[in-house]
């Protein structure tokens, strides 16, 4: 998973044709390191979501761009807007769910 700044947000999530999931985490959080562990093997499942987090201590104009109150926080875009949204530590299915992937399955 690439980390996302400030400087490059606009041209990762805005000018992608791709979905980005977005992990907001910091690295004091124990439950960031295991959504992120989630988050990069639904990465490497599905290729048409680009995965990226954000550390909220380096990057806190992104951090208050977007609420982040409580970490982990992923938030999910499509062309350039804001689809869901969840914060805390997930199942795997809760993840898959969040992203579309499972319904997306089942097609």
């Amino acid at each position: 998973m690439e980390k996302l700044t400030a400087e490059s947000f606009r041209e990762k999530v805005y000018s992608d044709d791709q979905r980005a999931a977005l992990l907001f985490t910091a690295p004091w959080c124990g439950f960031c390191k295991s959504m992120k562990l989630m988050c990069e093997k639904a990465e490497n499942d599905f290729s048409d979501t680009r995965f990226y987090t954000v550390d909220i201590d380096s990057e806190p104009s992104l951090k208050n761009a977007f609420n982040i109150a409580s970490v982990p926080t992923l938030i999910l875009f499509e062309d350039g807007r804001a689809l869901s949204r969840a914060t805390g530590l997930m199942k795997k299915s809760q993840l898959y769910e969040l992203l579309g992937i499972e319904s997306r399955l089942a097609q």
